[in-house]
């Protein structure tokens, strides 16, 4: 059987997340970019590429995916999918500085897929803060989180 969203914790919509800190070190801006074949930009050293964002959010939640998982009553039968994300970017991320985030679970919604699948959705917003400026947030990441339900 399927899990209902009326089901999921009636808090869930609305539900602050713990968040986190997050420090881009010069080394892993490094890697990142060599990962990524980011350009040899003189002033990139400066600057940390823009999936960054990314991975702030995804720590920044300041829980781990399969926590989340567990908010959403995923069981063995169901498949997680990454939907769409959105970024809101303000100012570029500096190499050296620390995040902090504040993160939200938005919405929580279900649809019915063509095929007839039950397709749960959390909307999960995550709001980056440079510590060194810790009143005005340089961006915003919003990503929905896919759960098709199988049946259990």
């Amino acid at each position: 059987m399927t899990t209902a969203v009326k089901e999921l914790d009636p808090g869930l919509a609305g539900r602050q997340l713990p968040g986190d800190t997050t420090t881009i070190s010069r080394h892993q801006s490094a890697i990142t970019d060599h990962a990524l074949h980011a350009a040899a930009d003189p002033d990139a050293g400066e600057y940390a590429h823009s999936i960054w964002f990314l991975i702030i959010a995804l720590r920044g939640m300041g829980i781990s995916v399969d926590e989340l998982c567990a908010l959403a009553d995923k069981r063995e039968g169901d498949t997680l999918l990454f939907g769409t994300c959105g970024i809101d970017q303000h100012q570029p991320l500096s190499v050296g500085h620390t995040y902090r985030t504040t993160a939200s679970i938005d919405s929580v919604s279900r649809r019915t897929t063509r095929d007839g699948s039950i397709l749960d959705s959390l909307t999960v917003t995550v709001t980056l803060f440079d510590t060194t400026v810790p009143t005005d947030a340089v961006g915003t990441v919003t990503s929905v989180y896919l759960f098709k339900r199988g049946q259990n």
